[in-house]
């Protein structure tokens, strides 16, 4: 079978996101920290999604405050984040810069992203390789105009899910994220009550 090239690899990609109604999976993100240079401590979500606008996040590991909080946005019922860490509960506006990455995390958000950054960006052929027991594609290219140099995104080749995004400058990784543990569960707006 022949590999697709950069831009059918876009394509299908973007398609899987438009016809993904609900989804599920692990994040695990990982970002350099400016002072030392290297990538900072790894944090890890759990994530779950139900078109057009349901999100729930599961904080697992990020710091000792945080271990354990649940996020919550369904804008049916109110148009703001309820998180909750077993008795303590507290409300954020959508916009508030510290539940940003909340609204970064799911396919559409990610599509864009990329989308944007792979716009006029120059790629590499699509590669095809065994991660354990996946087969996955790596699609590399730099953007033109931005502070990344350099996207690595590895999708799997059978579901067309993202499973790993590096984003690169001339300092090396500025951010990693892996995607695992998906599943695409019969999820229903009362799964988002708060």
């Amino acid at each position: 079978m022949q590999n697709p090239t950069p831009q059918q690899l876009m394509q299908q990609f973007a398609q899987k996101v438009s016809r993904t109604r609900a989804y599920s999976y692990t994040w695990e993100f990982q970002e350099r920290d400016e002072k030392t240079g290297k990538l900072g401590d790894k944090q890890i979500y759990k994530l779950e999604f139900l078109q057009p606008h349901y999100r729930k996040m599961t904080i697992i590991q990020r710091d000792l405050f945080s271990n354990g909080a649940v996020l919550i946005y369904n804008p049916d019922v109110e148009k703001k984040v309820h998180a909750r860490k077993g008795l303590i509960r507290r409300v954020y506006e959508p916009d508030d810069p510290e539940i940003k990455r909340f609204f970064e995390t799911d396919l559409g958000h990610i599509l864009k992203d990329l989308q944007r950054l792979f716009r006029r960006a120059k790629a590499d052929p699509v590669k095809r390789a065994k991660q354990g027991q996946r087969e996955v594609f790596t699609l590399s290219f730099a953007p033109q105009t931005d502070p990344v140099d350099r996207v690595n995104f590895t999708i799997d080749a059978r579901d067309l899910m993202p499973w790993r995004i590096e984003y690169a400058d001339s300092k090396g990784t500025r951010s990693l994220r892996v995607f695992t543990e998906y599943g695409f569960p019969n999820l229903k707006p009362d799964d988002f009550k708060f």
